[in-house]
């Protein structure tokens, strides 16, 4: 007679994706130049930072907050450029929406990313602006969610299990403590009168790998500092420094196994000239993805040798890892000046260029990432200074080696910043050199599909054969026969 129990319950954990978000935030601002800055004749160019925001999840919902630097620069009634820095918070909130399946004692891996779009200034007084900046927000959130099953109305020592297993993701995201950077210029002899016009910095990762419980990163911030004499008609001139950095950022559940990227940020840049020295000092904040796949065993198939059942089985889409890499480029090119916008005659004063990606695609293992580059550029025609934007398109190639996915990503995080950039003009053209850093993470897609709830009821009847012989069709294997007749697997043999 069959000994009936309740039901038993079992099943497997793994990560998987809880949310994914897009937000559109809108900040606006006005402010008043400070009295030591000259008043604004014309603005020429407003460049955004964004610094990682502070995360906070919980009561249904996740809210961001952090700081965005605006970077203005604008020529003044001398005709001279002249930059000013304006901070201002930002903050925005998603809706979470935990289903029962999800556990949320093992807590929520909250991966964001905020873009700029392009900032607008007005001039709505000599010495006051108006600017209006739109942030785009991705927000990833996983958790750790447990695939259930159950059996239910039959003792234990009569089932047969079917054992499967199955390579899905494990996904990892830190952010760094802010790094303090510096570095020391000694001028050169007569440059008493040198002015700091304004300072940008890109910080480039050169190389990020998995430990136990971080991610350690290398690399260097490319400091451009824009710069002039003071009461000189000479055109302003750029200088370049590399300051090297290195960090280990806290990473949980990151391990040596685990592919690894890193991103940072640049921000609170302040360059001084003080007793023949240029003082630099900025802030740099790195945010960290490493990932791996890992094995998870669930059951595809039960019987029972003693009892009718009927089985329910659940397909599940997961995330599977695939490569994580920082990298750098060269774009090169040319381009005709009107092409550019620019009139003959017109002088460059500087450049600066913006990354933008339009795609990322895998083609026979190799990864295109296409994009362009917004290059701004500074002016000067007829003793006046202007600005002018042009776009010029980029392509990088480089190889995928992730043969967990393949060439079937499904989704991806990119990066891209212009760790420098270079304009000359050459009769009716106009050449642009800029190194583009990237930073890269790809995942795929798995398919799971394993029992839910198996329920048994009447009693399997026994004859009195102590033999049966079966002729297998070709789509028959072991376990289906053993099932089909209701006989441990251990019993059914092939003569």
């Amino acid at each position: 007679m069959n000994q009936y129990i309740k039901e038993e319950k079992g099943g497997v954990r793994v990560q998987d994706l809880l949310c994914e978000r897009q937000n559109v935030t809108d900040l606006a601002s006005d402010f008043s130049l400070p009295d030591y800055q000259p008043e604004i004749k014309r603005l020429l160019r407003v460049r955004a930072t964004v610094t990682p925001p502070d995360k906070y999840i919980g009561a249904g919902n996740a809210e961001f907050s952090g700081i965005i630097d605006y970077c203005i620069l604008y020529a003044g009634n001398d005709g001279s450029l002249y930059c000013v820095t304006q901070s201002e918070e930002y903050q925005f909130s998603t809706p979470v929406e935990m289903t029962s399946d999800f556990e949320i004692g093992d807590g929520i891996l909250c991966d964001v990313e905020i873009l700029p779009d392009m900032v607008v200034g007005r001039v709505a007084a000599p010495r006051k602006l108006s600017l209006k900046c739109r942030l785009r927000s991705r927000i990833r959130l996983y958790g750790t969610r447990f695939l259930e099953e159950s059996v239910d109305g039959i003792a234990p020592e009569s089932i047969e299990r079917l054992r499967g297993s199955l390579d899905c993701a494990r996904i990892f995201v830190g952010q760094g403590e802010v790094l303090q950077l510096g570095d020391e210029i000694i001028c050169e002899s007569g440059e008493d009168d040198l002015r700091v016009i304004c300072a940008e910095g890109q910080a480039f990762v050169t190389e990020a790998t998995a430990g136990s419980g971080c991610v350690n990163c290398r690399g260097e911030v490319s400091l451009k500092i824009l710069c002039c004499h003071e009461g000189s008609d000479e055109t302003p001139y750029t200088m370049l420094r590399r300051i090297p950095f290195q960090q280990s950022v806290v990473t949980d559940g990151a391990e040596v196994n685990c592919d690894a990227c890193a991103h940072g940020i640049c921000s609170d840049i302040s360059v001084t000239v003080e007793d023949g020295r240029i003082l630099c000092d900025l802030s740099l904040r790195l945010q960290t993805r490493a990932q791996r796949n890992e094995t998870v065993s669930y059951t595809r198939d039960v019987y029972s040798t003693r009892a009718e059942g009927e089985n329910r089985y659940t397909t599940y889409t997961l995330p599977l890892a695939g490569r994580c890499l920082n990298g750098n480029f060269s774009l090169n090119t040319t381009l005709t000046l009107e092409e550019a916008g620019i009139r003959a005659g017109q002088g460059l004063v500087d450049i600066s260029a913006t990354p933008v990606i339009s795609s990322l695609e895998c083609e026979k293992g190799k990864l295109v990432l296409l994009g362009k580059c917004r290059c701004h550029v500074i002016l000067m025609g007829e003793e006046e200074l202007s600005a002018q934007e042009f776009e010029v398109p980029f392509r990088y190639e480089t190889d995928h080696n992730a043969p967990a996915i393949g060439d079937g990503f499904t989704s991806y995080d990119a990066a891209v910043d212009a760790i420098s950039c270079r304009a000359r003009v050459d009769g009716e053209r106009i050449g642009v050199d800029a190194e583009l850093a990237l930073c890269i993470a790809t995942r795929g897609e798995t398919e799971l599909t394993m029992l839910s709830e198996a329920m048994f009821g009447e009693d399997v009847g026994r004859s009195s054969a102590v033999y049966t012989v079966c002729y297998p069709s070709r789509e028959d294997t072991l376990w289906s026969v053993s099932k089909r007749y209701h006989r441990p697997v251990s019993e059914v043999f092939e003569r």
